[in-house]
């Protein structure tokens, strides 16, 4: 230990001034004494001692933060966001792909959902609404803009941010929306006075029978927005349906799983058929999946055979049984039971026809055509009436080869049809059947019920110059 101090004392020689030395010699002193009592009392401390000696710590100062109540955070986030909002600039035509800042317009719009989600209780979070709204405008996307204000005025109807969401509703569809216009003016001035739930729930159905294709995508967030949110909601099948509608326009297979959704989650949905129908419309039309198609008709039918689109079912049933399957003799079925069901409207009309003509080209039953086309002629009047009944005729003359058949048909026509163009025609071959018939009292009969009804038919004339040469 002597030697340690001594090296000490030897050192701080070296580096101190000529001031020191009287100090350094009274040092010495000191130490020889404390030397001699340290070796009387103390203990020898070896290296070993020395390392099982703790060292000293002292603890840390504690730092006290100040204490932010939920609001103080809400509101210092919204500052940060208004900040950042406020200094980007809009960006050019092309400024959704090359702009310099997209990186930090994709943060700031993922910041903005994670305020949304956390502080959404807030009345705060209009105006964190509104800045979403301003985001989108200055990408170029007018009508995400729209979509973003019209739920501010319809979530946070009575605040400032509303008021100023309105503005720029109007601002944008004059400048930058103007064919949108006659549909926007009544959503952005009848906000209803219901709950927040049902106001959302309006704004989705009056903004869904707009066609724009930019619309549906920022429609379908707010409709995923509200199914988050309200899905307890007592009209929520309402809002899905319309999603699985938005979602079918861009991928078939989404609208599937949107509607089937529906089905699977909502039970007594009374958009279950409407659900069925759209599934099977997408499997038809949009992948080709016929056999799928027809059994989610069929389904349709069988669970809901009173409902107002089980005949659309029916009718899509019918065609794709007729024109994809090639299914003939069922899609006469389907037809003949639309007729049953449906008899007095255009859809009987239509499958009447449809009847026919598989009878005739599909399954080689002409008679069973030719009675298909009767059966309209008495169901319908009009043009179809009279077309029909002139097809059953050249049927029954050149496919069946049934001239009293062809006759009992234009007697049909004569009858209900008197006036039609069709009428003098028939009047004049079933004189001519009667004469083949060897009847020639019936056949003048009729030749001059001919002459009196349309004398100025050109058949009139052929008959007089007929008469006049006999």
């Amino acid at each position: 230990m002597q030697k340690i101090i001594q090296s000490t004392v030897l050192i701080t020689l070296i580096i101190s001034p000529s001031w020191a030395e009287d100090v350094i010699t009274n040092h010495d002193a000191n130490l020889s004494n404390s030397t001699v009592i340290q070796n009387e009392t103390a203990p020898e401390i070896t290296p070993q001692t020395l390392t099982a000696i703790p060292p000293v710590s002292t603890p840390p100062a504690q730092v006290v933060l100040p204490s932010l109540s939920r609001e103080d955070n809400a509101s210092l986030h919204l500052n940060i966001l208004r900040d950042e909002v406020d200094s980007m600039t809009q960006v050019g035509f092309f400024g959704s792909l090359f702009s310099a800042n997209e990186e930090l317009q994709h943060a700031l719009m993922q910041d903005i959902e994670l305020f949304l989600t956390i502080y959404s209780d807030l009345p705060i979070t209009a105006d964190v609404m509104l800045l979403k709204g301003e985001m989108f405008a200055k990408q170029n996307q007018p009508e995400a803009a729209a979509v973003a204000w019209l739920q501010t005025m319809y979530e946070f109807p009575k605040t400032d941010a509303a008021r100023q969401a309105k503005e720029k509703v109007y601002d944008l569809i004059k400048n930058d929306w103007d064919d949108a216009e006659t549909m926007m003016k009544p959503i952005i001035k009848n906000v209803p006075s219901q709950d927040v739930g049902s106001r959302l729930r309006i704004l989705i159905n009056q903004l869904y029978p707009i066609d724009d294709q930019d619309l549906v995508a920022s429609l379908t967030l707010l409709q995923l927005d509200f199914l988050k949110r309200f899905s307890t909601d007592p009209h929520a099948d309402e809002v899905q349906v319309l999603l699985a509608h938005n979602m079918g326009a861009k991928s078939a297979e989404s609208g599937i799983f949107g509607f089937k959704k529906l089905l699977a989650l909502y039970p007594n949905s009374g958009y279950r058929p409407e659900a069925m129908l759209a599934i099977a419309d997408l499997q038809r039309l949009r992948l080709k999946k016929y056999e799928k198609a027809e059994a989610t008709y069929q389904k349709l039918i069988q669970e809901y055979p009173e409902h107002k689109l089980a005949q659309h079912a029916y009718k899509n049933l019918a065609l794709i049984q007729a024109q994809d399957l090639k299914k003939y003799p069922e899609a006469v079925a389907t037809n003949s039971k639309i007729v049953e069901l449906y008899p007095q409207q255009k859809i009987s009309l239509k499958a009447l026809q449809n009847m026919a003509k598989l009878q005739e080209k599909k399954l080689d039953e002409p008679r069973e055509a030719i009675a298909s086309l009767r059966q309209l002629a008495t169901m319908f009047h009009g043009y179809e009436a009279t077309d029909a009944l002139s097809a059953a005729i050249s049927i029954a003359s050149k496919r069946v080869k049934d001239d009293q058949l062809a006759y009992e048909i234009r007697q049909q026509l004569l009858r209900d049809y008197p006036n039609s163009d069709e009428a003098p025609e028939a009047l004049f071959f079933m004189a001519e059947y009667m004469e083949t018939q060897g009847n020639p009292e019936q056949a003048t009969t009729l030749y001059n019920q001919l002459l009196s009804e349309y004398p100025d038919h050109n058949l009139a004339d052929k008959v007089r110059k007929q008469q006049q040469s006999k």
